[in-house]
């Protein structure tokens, strides 16, 4: 058996944050989910291409030339809710190439969507509803030899003019047997994020879950199962010796979970001289940060971390249900710059209960703490979440994100925050202005430039830079 999995580009569409300006220096990554994808697959009795199209230069032409000479039984993609549209556009393509393949999709959007994705995707013919480890073995054991796929758990498949679903996967409990991600497979030398470091450039992942119920967020309150600290470092190590990886960027929702783990970890990359070799940042709540673990971190090699900080009130952090004293926020970021390790913060614009006030409240606080870097991004409800289901649901007349699996195309209408007075081109203007603010400020260059460690990196400020201040003057100019 033939399979191709493809990374393909996602255009960004209007229901998702991120300033403009910021998405468009962001850089490109490696599809890390994807990537345990082909790892899984590798362990099976089943051929593997990898298409990373950004990654590899590969554009729709080349791919298809690539396609067909492979000619694969599956494709499988990795898909969000957000980008539904762009995935089904992809799967309509390889089925024109090749009329007899069969389109797999996987990511967090089958998770929610799985009956849904099969019925308005008619090119889609299987989704895995879990992770892959759980589902994929037993879904190719099963096509090897003809068996039915009735019953399989994680695997949503077209039988005729029928959808069949048994329900999603069990959790993988025991994260260390999983196979490390296929970086073999991709040019690890080309990825970046627009304020890393170094390369050869990663992204890891050392836990999966997340214990804490932010309201925003598609992963709060799922089960958290961590990999032990041996098996993380093991994976530093190989990415190092095999891949010359001198950049890690640990995507985890908060690495710093459970205390003892984060200082085993710190402890074993010490002791095999890999903080000397590789640098890494993660991710944390200011809630489980202290002066321990970030004495810990900073000796074992981890030079920054990002932290999310939300607002500057503390009344919309409850409504956010991450309530942190701002007085605490403010001292674990302080002691994070004084430790050295750079710091970077998440704030959102557009909560319940915002108005201009809380806004200015929390544009006046990022530039009061020692913050290296800073993102101001407008909320989303995204599916599932708290705040769709509390805050957008009981307000609206139409299920928003249900109904965009329904249309033909991608919806470019905004979809609302129901839950705040504030109008959206004023968020939109808010948020531009706490970047321009933020970072146009002489204490803000000179530590931008303090970070700097080569001229990828001074190229790379200086473009994003040069268009802050454009789109800045444009949008002045317009208004």
């Amino acid at each position: 058996m033939r399979i191709a999995l493809v990374h393909y580009n996602v255009n960004r569409i209007a229901n998702e944050p991120g300033n403009k300006t910021v998405m468009k220096h962001f850089g490109h990554m490696p599809n890390i989910q994807l990537l345990y994808v082909a790892a899984v697959l590798e362990r099976l009795d089943v051929e593997i291409e990898y298409y990373d199209m950004v990654g590899m230069r590969i554009d729709e032409a080349e791919l298809a030339v690539r396609l067909k000479k492979f000619d694969p039984q599956i494709i499988g993609l990795s898909v969000y809710t957000s980008h539904f549209h762009q995935a089904i556009s992809y799967a309509g393509f390889f089925k024109t190439l090749l009329p007899n393949v069969k389109i797999l999709f996987g990511g967090v959007h089958m998770a929610i969507f799985p009956l849904e994705t099969l019925r308005y995707g008619p090119t889609v013919d299987f989704g895995c509803v879990g992770e892959a480890e759980m589902v994929l073995p037993e879904f190719i054991r099963r096509l090897h030899s003809n068996a039915s796929l009735e019953g399989l758990p994680g695997l949503v498949w077209r039988d005729g003019e029928h959808i069949r679903f048994a329900g999603p996967a069990p959790k993988n409990l025991n994260l260390d047997a999983t196979p490390f991600p296929a970086r073999h497979r991709v040019p690890n030398e080309v990825y970046f994020n627009f304020i890393s470091t170094y390369r050869n450039y990663t992204v890891f992942n050392s836990s999966r879950g997340c214990p804490y119920p932010c309201i925003f967020c598609e992963s709060a309150q799922t089960q958290w199962r961590s990999r032990s600290a041996e098996n993380v470092v093991a994976e530093f190590e190989l990415c190092y010796e095999n891949f010359g990886i001198r950049e890690v960027d640990i995507f985890d929702s908060s690495f710093t979970v459970e205390k003892q783990r984060v200082l085993e970890i710190c402890r074993l990359l010490i002791a095999k001289g890999l903080h000397k070799k590789m640098v890494w940042n993660v991710r944390s709540t200011i809630k489980m940060m202290n002066d321990e673990l970030l004495e810990a971190l900073r000796e074992a090699g981890c030079y920054r971390i990002f932290y999310g900080v939300e607002s500057g009130n503390e009344e919309i952090l409850k409504g956010l249900r991450k309530p942190v004293k701002l007085e605490r926020a403010e001292r674990i970021i302080k002691k994070t710059h004084d430790v050295g390790i750079s710091t970077f913060g998440y704030f959102l614009i557009g909560a319940p209960g915002e108005t201009l006030e809380t806004a200015r409240q929390t544009i006046d606080f990022a530039k009061r703490l020692p913050l290296d870097f800073a993102i101001f991004n407008t909320l989303i409800a995204f599916p599932e979440t708290a705040l769709y289901k509390q805050h957008y649901l009981p307000h609206v007349q139409t299920d928003f994100w249900a109904d965009y699996l329904t249309q033909p195309k991608a919806v470019t209408d905004f979809m609302g925050r129901p839950w705040t007075e504030m109008a959206d081109d004023e968020m939109g203007r808010l948020c531009h202005k706490a970047m321009n603010e933020f970072y146009f400020r002489p204490i803000q260059i000179w530590r931008a430039l303090r970070s700097v460690r080569s001229l990828d990196q001074v190229k790379r400020y200086s473009h994003a830079g040069v268009d802050m201040l454009v789109d800045y003057a444009l949008k002045r100019n317009a208004r």
